[in-house]
């Protein structure tokens, strides 16, 4: 009999790559849970097999009851962008409060680290996680709980770090000076859960810090060089003091994300992330296998 896994988030980039992963052998059955199951995104999933789509907000805790309700598990990640503010860590921990009184077996959970106790400066989308992660983990004598933590996503350096300055030149933004950071592919993100829920006991009150490679500045430049002519790319090395004054929303978050990046202190195993998924992929090999696609969506910046 297959598992009933409750997917939050499921018509965005993680939650999607989880559901697909869950589906393709038939061992688990999937509620994808949406706050719209009207949308264009939900009716797409719903055409699937194995999956059945449930509307539920986090923010409304009777929602949630109902659609974890004879759940054996269940995958959460959550939103600061939606509404900077907050309200991820309540939503979070209210979850877990939820999933035991549901008697669900297992939670899989979109964590991250504390980066106010190392750079002395808020990056809330991190902090709150790290609230959820740390109650999760103090309550897995209740529940199994693990929390994956993930790197930046390969999909947003050929995107939001990218500055035209004229036809086919563009300025790589990223404000990270000569250090590397971790990056991986979002949608090799579900086949990493799906081995997670199939060994509960392995993974049990763990952190899981994946990563698909480690690159700097040079090297996401070298690599979009070498692939993706006729344009051309250059590192800019930004200070955190130029990145910041772009002045978009949630700037001031983002630029102590890097502080923090800069740091050295990140921890993602490239390792891990293969033993749990053996198709992750280095970002020069992503970038050479997605060209055209990209290629594609450079032309529209």
């Amino acid at each position: 009999m297959s598992k009933l896994i409750a997917v939050f988030g499921a018509t965005g980039a993680q939650g999607g790559s989880v559901l697909r992963s869950l589906i393709k052998t038939g061992t688990y059955h999937v509620r994808a849970i949406t706050r719209n199951p009207n949308s264009g995104k939900a009716k797409q999933l719903a055409s699937l097999s194995n999956v059945s789509v449930h509307q539920a907000d986090l923010d409304d805790q009777t929602s949630v009851s109902k659609v974890l309700k004879n759940c054996y598990g269940a995958f959460l990640v959550t939103d600061f962008s939606a509404h900077f503010e907050h309200k991820e860590t309540k939503q979070g921990t209210d979850l877990i409060d939820n999933a035991i009184k549901n008697n669900l077996s297992h939670v899989v959970f979109s964590g991250l680290e504390n980066v106010a106790s190392v750079i002395g400066k808020p990056c809330l989308h991190f902090d709150y996680k790290a609230a959820v992660e740390d109650y999760g983990l103090k309550h897995s004598n209740k529940i199994s709980f693990t929390s994956i933590r993930l790197p930046a996503y390969y999909q947003v350096l050929p995107g939001m770090m990218l500055y035209k300055i004229e036809p086919n030149k563009f300025v790589i933004t990223l404000p990270m000076a000569d250090k590397s950071m971790f990056c991986m592919n979002v949608d090799e993100i579900g086949d990493c859960v799906k081995t997670i829920l199939d060994n509960p006991s392995e993974y049990k009150s763990k952190i899981v810090p994946v990563a698909g490679d480690k690159l700097n500045g040079k090297e996401i430049e070298s690599i979009f060089n070498a692939h993706l002519a006729p344009n051309k790319f250059m590192y800019g090395n930004f200070s955190l003091e130029k990145f910041l004054s772009f002045g978009f929303p949630g700037v001031e978050d983002i630029t102590n994300m890097f502080e923090y990046y800069q740091t050295d202190k990140m921890h993602r195993d490239i390792h891990l992330a293969k033993r749990l998924n053996d198709n992750v992929l280095n970002f020069n090999d992503w970038v050479a296998k997605n060209k055209q696609q990209l290629l594609e969506n450079i032309s529209k910046l």
